[in-house]
């Protein structure tokens, strides 16, 4: 596919490495002559320097004849107009990246009136995702499947616990669940098991299974924690303003930190039930005073990833049962994973993945597309969500019977609203909805794509 991508910094690096490798096509569009210059020799792709705004600098792009226009420079108002200019051009697909809270409520209007396909909020999403982890104390992601009605969380098997040792046979009858571990991270390591592999004390495993089969299985292995009442927020963000808004919509009492007088005084204004304290939180008589350690959960959401991965490590070991980062850079992830810094979340990334499943659903607009897609994992591993339609290949043959492709897991089988942790005597049948465990370096774009070629 032709992708014009306007804004080639932050988010859109990351954007651009994940299409690149997928082999798409790609013209960079960025104001700033040394972004284009860093691309250019880095890359191999094509980047312009210019306004993407201005109309000859999107013909220059050839922005008409592109598939799919996206537009992440740091300015909303910036990306609405190169989407509409881009439509004018001819370019039938368009992603703007709008994240003011200004505009959240009015995201529906934006998108259908002036003929957006998609806008996407990297700040609204982060704060979803930490939302969605707060939701089931215990895990260190969660990943939901809409259409299969199941969730893919990340869990830590500490040493000593029941976990540690355990051999995957064993794993639903020793917790009392019906739950699938899909991957495993055991160091710089990732598996997609089988019936042999043994856990490991420090392992991070990604489990498959209902809401309901994984608050079970948390039960059972002692990562259970209470539901977080108290919650903390340092740093006054947008990301910051999205998570209070949900937090305080769902009856939690929040209090939040944050340095600077007129964003704290907005932040009161906004939100009048929040205790906002002006101070600086990375001050450890402030959190101290304020009672940091008491809380049941604290998010570090401060525009400085340094700030929040130090400020994480200090409340993780003062005993905070939640700690909550927020990161532009998600490498920090695997080097601090030891220190306390286990539950990270990147902006960034999260647009990036939703981005990357938009376009492969636009490769495949058959009936057996992608639904949903995450990345597991560091995106090293790819969870994928299909229908089961009349095109598969082997409807109603045992999967024992079935050569898939190396590295190929099937996690979960969704038959009528029944979720199926399948084994080697259960099959595919028309009208299910199957998740499909993947190495993300092999693009899957159709359920039988994970098939082995017969003949």
């Amino acid at each position: 596919m032709k992708i014009v991508l306007i804004g080639g910094v932050k988010v859109g690096h990351d954007i651009v490495r994940q299409l690149t490798r997928e082999g798409h096509d790609i013209i960079v569009i960025d104001s700033q002559s040394s972004v284009v210059e860093e691309i250019n020799n880095s890359l191999d792709l094509m980047a312009i320097c210019g306004n993407g705004a201005n109309l000859d600098v999107l013909k220059e792009a050839d922005a008409a004849h592109a598939d799919l226009l996206i537009a992440c420079t740091a300015q909303d108002e910036l990306n609405i107009l190169c989407c509409i200019f881009g439509r004018k051009l001819g370019c039938a697909n368009t992603i703007a990246r709008v994240r003011s809270p200004e505009y959240a409520e009015q995201m529906y209007y934006i998108k259908d009136e002036l003929g957006l396909s998609m806008t996407i909020n990297p700040e609204l999403n982060a704060a979803r995702e930490m939302f969605s982890i707060l939701g089931i104390p215990g895990v260190l992601r969660r990943d939901s499947f809409p259409q299969s009605r199941v969730e893919i969380v990340e869990i830590n098997a500490k040493e000593g616990s029941v976990l540690d040792g355990l051999k995957l046979p064993d794993f639903n009858k020793k917790l009392h669940c019906k739950a699938l571990v899909c991957a495993i991270r055991r160091g710089n390591e990732v598996i997609v098991p089988d019936g042999s592999v043994e856990i490991k004390a420090g392992d991070k495993l990604s489990v498959c299974a209902r809401a309901t089969e994984i608050v079970k299985m948390l039960n059972a292995s002692g990562l259970k924690l209470k539901k977080a009442k108290n919650i903390m927020i340092i740093g006054g963000s947008v990301v910051a303003d999205y998570l209070t808004y949900l937090l305080v919509k769902a009856g939690a009492r929040v209090k939040v930190i944050e340095r600077n007088a007129n964003k704290a005084a907005q932040f009161a204004a906004r939100y009048p039930d929040v205790e906002v304290i002006c101070a600086d939180g990375s001050n450890e008589e402030v959190l101290k005073n304020e009672h940091a350690d008491q809380m049941d959960a604290v998010a570090t959401l401060t525009d400085i990833d340094e700030e929040n991965l130090i400020l994480s490590m200090y409340l993780s070991h003062e005993g905070v049962p939640q700690v909550i980062t927020k990161v532009n850079r998600s490498e920090y992830g695997s080097l601090l994973a030891d220190k306390g810094v286990s539950r990270l979340v990147c902006p960034k990334k999260l647009c990036a993945d939703t981005i990357v499943a938009y376009v492969r659903a636009m490769q495949n607009t058959g009936d057996s597309s992608v639904l949903t897609l995450h990345h597991l994992v560091d995106g090293r591993i790819d969870a994928l969500e299909f229908n089961v339609t009349s095109s598969c290949r082997h409807l109603g043959k045992m999967l024992k019977d079935i050569k898939f492709k190396p590295n190929i897991l099937i996690a979960c089988i969704n038959r009528m609203g029944k979720a199926i942790i399948p084994g080697g005597f259960d099959s595919f049948e028309e009208g299910d909805t199957v998740i499909v465990i993947n190495s993300s370096d092999r693009v899957i774009l159709d359920l039988n794509d994970i098939f082995v070629s017969e003949g």
